[in-house]
């Protein structure tokens, strides 16, 4: 199966400086994925960095093997 989209090296910091992921690594199919998790986790940032909304301290999102 081949990544449909791809977080590779994925780091985030908030703007008050909480660390939210480091070094996250992750690679979704085309089928249906959910995102679970309490409150407060990071899930809503997570899909705010994959759609480029806000600055990743490192890694890539790439879609398709596009790097955007």
């Amino acid at each position: 199966m081949s990544s449909f989209i791809t977080l590779d090296g994925l780091s985030y910091k908030t703007p008050e400086g909480r660390g939210l992921f480091d070094n996250l690594t992750l690679a979704f199919g085309a089928e249906r994925t959910g995102l679970v998790g309490r409150n407060g986790v990071g899930k809503t940032t997570l899909l705010r960095l994959m759609l480029g909304e806000l600055q990743l301290a490192s890694g890539t999102v790439s879609m398709r093997g596009r790097v955007g």
